[in-house]
């Protein structure tokens, strides 16, 4: 493609998710995947020098918490730095449950990963080493994940996860 890809998500399971998504399905663009909270953090020109000219950054994060003011700075320092080429957003609405539930044959999230309870199912991912597998048995859907626009405050962030799905 000869094109940079980098993914700046909110957590260690947003983290580990990408890294199945990219590596093992095959399901979206690779890239370098970091972890920072562009919702809750602003970028700083010290990070953005770790950027490659001309990388396509995708900013991965939930709708149901954060800052929108935040998020909107960090965007625009991303589009003036002369660096990056575009920026993409990725809206998880509600959140990666949220995301998880709706793309998979499962009712609630402590299904996908055989955890005790729905708390325990972030920590049971980051240790999984056969996620992707799981996703395949609970028929993980591409179609349906990341799919939806935020209705309320993020409602003017267009999700622009199909510019990184990878077509079957």
């Amino acid at each position: 493609m000869g094109k940079y890809y980098h993914y700046f998500v909110e957590g260690q399971d947003e983290e580990k998710l990408i890294n199945v998504l990219k590596t093992d399905m095959q399901y979206i663009v690779p890239g370098k995947v970091q972890k920072f909270n562009v919702v809750q953090e602003k970028l700083t020109s010290l990070r953005l020098m770790q950027l490659k000219k001309g990388t396509i950054v995708v900013l991965v994060f939930d709708t149901d918490s954060g800052n929108i003011q935040i998020l909107q700075e960090n965007i625009e320092l991303l589009k003036k730095s002369g660096i990056v080429k575009t920026v993409l957003c990725v809206t998880q609405v509600k959140n990666l449950e949220d995301e998880l539930v709706r793309s998979c044959n499962i009712r609630q999230i402590k299904e996908l990963t055989g955890s005790k309870s729905n708390k325990d199912f972030k920590h049971d991912l980051i240790k999984d080493s056969h996620f992707c597998k799981k996703l395949e048995i609970y028929k993980f859907d591409l179609k349906k994940f990341w799919n939806m626009t935020d209705k309320g405050t993020y409602s003017k962030i267009k999700n622009d996860a199909d510019k990184i799905k990878l077509k079957q």
